[in-house]
């Protein structure tokens, strides 16, 4: 089967893609990777004498999600960053959080998981049961048994890192197969193909490889794409972005996370302060590259 580039992609989580686009005029999203060692000073000094680490990784996240929120189609949290008994609590809350206070924000969970299926049912009734994640980040290199735990879950969107942002990707994703096509484009075709059978699956593709995402909108249609590798990874916006935008002149969701959690601050400026900053200047650079189209 291959993908009919006229197919309009539609499923809930889709849904809320697209109306947060134009709500916003944004796709910047933000990544929730609490790093413990650099969570600062007045957070510890809020939460007092009584408080533990799942207190101070939440009011981290809060903090950061509240200053950001008007500006970001998804909020992608990282659950590798959330580690032990405290770290699981902590993520329970930001999700719960997100999820009461911010109903129309796409809820994240970044795992890049994959597994064999009866642990993948384990996986995903955590994530989108328990944790009530919109989307999850997969590994779709184990194949389909791997992947349809998640896909399953029709109301919820699998997200495919298909083409990825880092150094070595291409060793696997760029090999090539019969005719000279590269792993990661059959992958990108079984995905929005043979297991998009609910059409709740994203993928990711890459910034850092810009070239291969000449023509990309002609063979995917309108289904939105996660651009990875932007800012510190080296992918560029203006390469990059005019090749991913639909006919709406959105098409993507692109987050930071360091830039956003640890920004430099400004003299006097507080943290939910300079992360707003650093959030409104990914949304002005990625409206910028959308506008020289």
């Amino acid at each position: 089967m291959t993908i009919d580039a006229t197919t309009t992609f539609s499923s809930p989580g889709i849904e809320k893609i697209r109306n947060r686009w134009v709500e916003t005029d944004s796709m910047a999203g933000v990544g929730i990777d609490p790093d413990i060692d650099k969570i600062p000073p007045e957070i510890w000094g809020e939460i007092g004498l009584e408080g533990d680490t799942a207190d101070a990784i939440f009011l981290f996240n809060k903090m950061v999600i509240d200053a950001t929120v008007d500006h970001a189609v998804d909020f992608k949290v990282n659950s590798n960053f959330f580690q032990g008994e405290l770290g699981r609590k902590a993520l329970a809350t930001t999700f719960a959080y997100l999820k009461e206070e911010y109903p129309a924000v796409l809820r994240v969970c970044d795992g890049k998981f994959a597994d064999v299926g009866h642990t993948a049912d384990k996986i995903a009734e955590e994530v989108f049961g328990e944790l009530d994640a919109d989307a999850v980040l997969l590994n779709p290199y184990l194949g389909f048994d791997a992947i349809r735990p998640f896909t399953d879950w029709k109301d919820k969107l699998s997200i495919l890192c298909v083409n990825t942002s880092n150094p070595s990707a291409s060793e696997v994703q760029g090999l090539p197969l019969a005719g000279g096509v590269p792993l990661w484009r059959h992958i990108l075709e079984l995905g929005l193909s043979d297991w998009n059978y609910n059409q709740n699956v994203v993928p990711v593709l890459s910034a850092t490889h810009a070239s291969n995402l000449e023509g990309i909108r002609d063979e995917i249609g309108d289904v939105p794409v996660v651009l990875a590798g932007v800012g510190s990874q080296g992918g560029d916006l203006g390469v990059s972005v005019p090749h991913c935008l639909d006919d709406s002149g959105y098409g993507l969701m692109i987050s930071a996370s360091r830039a956003i959690l640890y920004p430099e601050r400004e003299p006097g400026e507080s943290l939910g302060d300079a992360s707003r900053r650093a959030v409104v200047n990914l949304k002005q650079a990625i409206n910028n590259a959308k506008g020289n189209v």
